[in-house]
């Protein structure tokens, strides 16, 4: 099931990077829907998803798996479009909540491989979970350059 889930969120992920983000997200939500656990007990596969969700812009499902995973509540912010250098990912803390704020062109370079999407994946899986309503900790503290 684990590579089945696998091939489905790079499929999602090569639709969003064609332009169709619905239907990516519709296909993420299905994957994720059926294979949460095993999303959550594997690295690679949540790095999918992670991956897969973020090019399909699919903020709020992704809030919710990190909601499943660590009890933290995330709030996906996208700038407006910019000129200058491409910004990474930027996170604050509220009571309550993590906000990451992203650039759309880096969404846009956003690689499978991408050391944020190691970092994040690898604080998600070592964080046991918590309740909604305790303190929550960042799920990655470093601001990296995509790949």
């Amino acid at each position: 099931m684990a590579g089945a889930a696998r091939a489905a969120l790079d499929a999602a992920a090569a639709l969003a990077r064609t332009g169709d983000r619905q239907r990516a997200r519709e296909h993420c939500a299905a994957v994720i829907f059926e294979a949460q656990p095993l999303i959550a007990a594997q690295a690679e596969l949540l790095r999918a998803a992670l991956y897969a969700l973020l090019t399909a812009h699919g903020f709020r499902l992704l809030s919710r798996l990190v909601l499943a995973m660590s009890g933290t509540t995330l709030q996906v912010e996208v700038l407006p479009a910019c000129a200058g250098p491409i910004a990474p990912p930027r996170q604050r803390e509220e009571p309550g909540r993590t906000i990451y704020t992203l650039d759309p062109r880096w969404l846009d370079r956003l690689s499978p491989d991408d050391m944020f999407l190691r970092h994040w994946c690898d604080a998600l899986v070592a964080q046991p979970h918590r309740h909604a309503d305790a303190p929550g900790i960042a799920p990655v503290a470093r601001h990296l350059e995509p790949v």
